[in-house]
């Protein structure tokens, strides 16, 4: 048994490990978010329906690209016990094998299945038929590119595997400078290029990506980074490799499914609203920046995943579960911040991104009901990339899904339509959401079977 004295200083330690791995990823999911951020911006000024079409079309990609969760986030986990356990021989071969299976899966199933269903997602999803043009037109480009948005996926995950999250944070920078500027040009147009408008937001983003795709290729394929990648061991199928991967990833990629899903029907009941194309915006815009507060409860999850895989790898459960409670308490504290800005200046966000009145009012209500739900989402998070880290994948997809379907849908639509509270219903609902998540994945994390599974 460790004496005081010695436990106090493993807490401290992992309190730090934790931290290590999180604070470049909420750097980097803040910057992902923050980018969305300018898009918004750049394309607000060329009216409510550029802001309507951008933002549904971001769900409906989202929708799409969950398939690169399962085999990056099964990936990440075995990169992570492989790591753990000191085997950089297993880590690169996971790796090179998951990237290849990665980019076999973007060419032959996610780029042919958006451009062939983005138009039917955004007519089924009640948008106008300015909105649709506008919108299919910005997808149609951001599929074509997908390769590259997968590849940068996969990338990610085997970086947070083996802790070397400042790496993906420093070309995240470089890449997302890129998209903004890029951005800037094909939406507005400089010298020969032409005003591209939407689809430009679509192009600087590829663009983007693909720069950033071949710097990855480096990163995975030199030693200095504890990968060193051997993509010709992964043109085989590996069915046992893949079997592993979608036991521990699918889950997770099924609760993207189901999560975006449930924004997908959320924006189907907005639209039974009145003044529909405004409440769209206002929800696209507050979805936008609730994700950079979000991105931190997910950067926490992940960190929570890679220390809880790592400790197990060392076959060492009981610093596995302090380094779940240590990820969960630390992403509360922090969500709990930028639950009280959104509290405090809810007009003032809403009107950095547009001067309509009516979008301003809606996102004012829709921040001050969202902000009370953030801190326990954020603890949810982590709970639930301790139990993933564990190798107990389907708890955490069974509790988020029930919370996203039943509640953000179902208590969302009766609250917002039947009851007529509008907009404030839909808030209201993912609220709720925010509880019946929290408490049954941290009494599945406290029972405490996770620590007998072998990877």
């Amino acid at each position: 048994m460790k004496k005081p004295l010695q436990l106090n200083s493993l807490v401290r330690e992992e309190i730090t490990k934790v931290w290590a791995i999180a604070w470049p990823l909420i750097l980097t999911n803040i910057l992902n978010a923050l980018v969305g951020l300018v898009d918004f911006k750049m394309v607000g000024s060329l009216g409510v329906e550029s802001i309507a079409a951008v933002g549904m079309s971001r769900q409906v990609t989202m929708f799409i690209l969950v398939l690169m969760i399962a085999i990056s986030g099964g990936a990440s986990v075995l990169v992570a016990h492989a790591h753990g356990a000191g085997d950089r021989a297993k880590v690169g071969v996971i790796a090179g094998r998951s990237t290849l299976y990665m980019l076999y899966t973007a060419i032959l199933l996610v780029t042919p299945l958006g451009l062939l269903t983005s138009r039917g997602i955004l007519v089924a999803l009640g948008a106008a038929e300015p909105v649709v043009l506008l919108g299919v037109s910005y997808l149609n480009i951001f599929f074509a590119g997908g390769v590259f948005t997968m590849f940068n996926f996969a990338l990610s995950g085997i970086l947070l595997g083996v802790g070397k999250t400042k790496v993906s944070l420093a070309l995240l920078v470089g890449v997302n400078l890129a998209n903004i500027g890029l951005n800037y040009v094909f939406i507005f147009g400089a010298g020969p290029i032409p005003a591209y408008g939407v689809q430009g937001a679509a192009m600087g983003t590829i663009a983007a990506r693909g720069i950033g795709s071949l710097i990855g290729i480096w990163i995975l394929k030199s030693p200095r980074f504890l990968i060193n990648i051997k993509f010709s061991r992964g043109l085989g199928f590996d069915l046992d490799l893949i079997k592993k991967i979608l036991r521990l990833g699918g889950p997770r990629s099924l609760q993207g499914i189901v999560r975006n899903f449930s924004r997908l029907m959320t924006i189907r009941i907005i639209t039974l609203l009145p003044d529909a194309t405004r409440s769209v915006s206002a929800y696209s815009v507050g979805m936008q920046v609730r994700m950079i507060s979000s991105f931190v409860g997910l950067a926490f999850m992940s960190a929570a995943m890679a220390r809880v895989g790592q400790n197990m790898g060392k076959k060492d459960p009981d610093m596995a579960e302090r380094s779940g409670w240590i990820a969960a308490i630390m992403a509360f504290a922090i969500m709990t911040v930028f639950a009280l800005v959104f509290l405090t200046i809810p007009g003032q966000i809403m009107a950095f991104f547009t001067d309509d009145a009516g979008v301003i009012s809606l996102g004012r209500s829709f921040f001050i009901i969202i902000a009370l739900a953030e801190p326990l989402m954020g603890f949810a998070f982590a709970m639930g990339g301790s139990l993933r880290g564990g190798g107990e994948a389907m708890p955490p997809f069974i509790y988020s899904s029930v919370s996203d379907l039943v509640v953000v849908i179902v208590a969302g639509y009766i609250l917002a339509v039947p009851l007529g509270m509008g907009f404030t219903g839909i808030a209201l609902g993912m609220a709720i959401s925010a509880i019946t998540r929290t408490i049954p994945t941290t009494l599945r994390f406290m029972k405490g079977k996770w620590k007998s599974i072998s990877l």
